[in-house]
């Protein structure tokens, strides 16, 4: 994956204050050419005493900006700007709009009525005063296990008279075991309307797309796409790419951007990887990991979950040679983690006994799962079962490489092969990947397509990658995004963040 972040001059701080937690920010090319930014200031990011509304301006395409500028609003929350009859607005979800006559120097409240739900998009104009926004909330008290949180509902909004007033139009995506939710809306070539959803499971989901052909009154079923993220913005350049920027939350997360037709965003799941250009290595054996113990040395690939474990049955097959490994080094995920070390397989399961193989030599090992039962096979012998509970989100994710990627993971392993097969008939989707170290690595698919604004593997997930982005007069594109900077001295998760800015283009998308 071609990455910005340890490129400084491509970058720049935004506001940076200590004591601050300075966090969703969006970006907008104003009527005149500059950017204007809006973004939160509070005290922290859960349950904050505080959240303000605040807006500042660049005249240079973002390597400059003015002052503060506090427009009036009691409360403010992921402040969304977009143009409307040459005009600026912020859509926030304290109900109160912000308009701007003068590119963002002054701005004017106004509330507005009817929506109910969370976290709103940039409206779309659908013409003759007609909009449509969408925004999110969970409902019921209880956490339903899949997904440790409860059901979220992503509600289409439409307002006939330029915002003033809102009517729901219905939930644009419902399924029980996924966390539909911070839809980005575009108007398609052909006239249908695409949502871009965050997928919220934490268990390696990737984001989804639903289509409306009716204005948004009625919506598709969720299709996959190649990218595991949260807050999508999605929009279409200049030149008839679609671009999105957003919070990678894959095993390497940080703020990255992803530059494609419809047709690639909408090709479904890919794998995603952490990895560094010298580990993993490609050798005649096999794609050969070697690395001490540390966090920074992590090799993992995420694979695709199973969605809904009750009903799906799914095979997981690698084949492996570990020659060292500390508790961390190497695994399998299938229903738990399966520790592979040089002479043994030890399931992460209350009970289960370690399971001996013959040192020095790769193994082919088979994890088959069904009905909250996986049994391993060791070179097409079984060897031993366990339970685990299908109607759980720790049984979802499927995963090999490192377990945790915080300590004990030096290892020195080498991959030969891996494969992966998931049905799942009640959602209609049968899944299947097999992948051999002639390919290259496991992550070309989404390496090519996806470029790395800022990395922050060591920030806690809500303190960075919410973003906006703006296409520059230049042709090439500015992304304005939260970043915690976790690997930075003082960084205090969920009390850290800053807002910071990157330039980026076309070409920087190949590697």
């Amino acid at each position: 994956m071609p990455s910005l972040s340890d490129l400084p001059a491509r970058h720049v701080v935004i506001d940076r204050r200590e004591g601050q937690y300075l966090c969703f920010p969006d970006v907008i090319a104003a009527p005149d050419g500059r950017l204007v930014v809006a973004y939160n200031e509070a005290d922290q990011h859960v349950t904050p005493s505080r959240r303000a509304l605040l807006v500042r301006h660049s005249p240079d395409g973002g390597r400059t900006w003015s002052g503060i500028i506090r427009p009036d609003t009691p409360r403010s929350h992921c402040p969304r700007l977009f143009r409307l009859d040459g005009e600026l607005w912020i859509a926030d979800a304290s109900r109160v709009f912000h308009h701007s006559r003068d590119n963002g120097e002054t701005w004017e409240a106004r509330p507005v009525r009817g929506i109910e739900h969370d976290m709103l998009d940039r409206p779309l104009d659908l013409g003759g005063g007609a909009l449509l926004t969408a925004g999110h909330t969970h409902r019921g008290r209880a956490a339903q296990p899949a997904i440790r949180q409860a059901p979220a509902e992503q509600m289409a909004y439409r307002s006939e008279d330029g915002g003033e007033s809102w009517i729901p139009l219905g939930a644009i995506a419902r399924e029980r075991n996924l966390v539909l939710c911070e839809a980005s809306l575009l108007r398609l070539d052909d006239g249908r309307i695409a949502a871009l959803l965050r997928e919220n499971s934490f268990v390696f989901e990737p984001m989804y797309l639903c289509f409306s052909t009716d204005e948004g009154e009625t919506w598709s079923d969720p299709v996959d796409t190649p990218l595991i993220g949260h807050r999508p913005t999605l929009g279409r350049t200049s030149a008839g790419e679609l671009l999105v920027t957003y919070r990678n939350v894959g095993p390497d997360p940080g703020t990255c951007a992803w530059l494609g037709s419809l047709e690639e965003l909408a090709a479904g799941f890919a794998v995603h990887g952490r990895s560094r250009p010298d580990n993993p290595v490609p050798s005649q054996d096999g794609l050969r990991v070697v690395n001490g113990g540390t966090e920074e040395a992590v090799v993992r690939y995420a694979l695709r979950p199973m969605t809904d474990p009750r009903f799906a049955r799914a095979s997981l097959e690698a084949e492996v040679r570990v020659d060292a490994a500390g508790e961390n080094g190497c695994g399998l995920r299938l229903g738990c983690w399966w520790r592979v070390g040089p002479d043994r397989v030890t399931p992460d399961a209350e009970g289960a006994e370690p399971v001996a193989i013959k040192p020095g030599r790769f193994h082919t090992l088979r994890l088959d799962y069904a009905d909250g039962g996986v049994t391993l096979s060791v070179d097409h012998e079984p060897r031993a079962r366990i339970k685990v509970e299908p109607d759980r989100a720790e049984t979802r994710a499927v995963l090999f490489g490192a377990p945790y990627p915080f300590e004990d993971n030096a290892v020195d392993c080498t991959w030969r092969r891996v494969a992966l097969s998931i049905d799942e008939p009640r959602l209609g989707r049968s899944y299947r990947w097999d992948w051999h170290h002639s390919q290259g690595l496991p992550d070309r698919r989404a390496a090519a397509a996806i470029l790395e604004l800022q990395n922050d593997r060591l920030a806690a997930a809500p303190d960075f990658g919410y973003s906006g982005w703006a296409e520059l007069a230049d042709g090439e594109f500015f992304c304005a995004y939260h970043h915690g900077g976790g690997g930075e001295p003082g960084y205090a998760p969920l009390f850290t963040s800053r807002i910071m800015g990157t330039r980026f283009s076309r070409s920087d998308f190949q590697d």
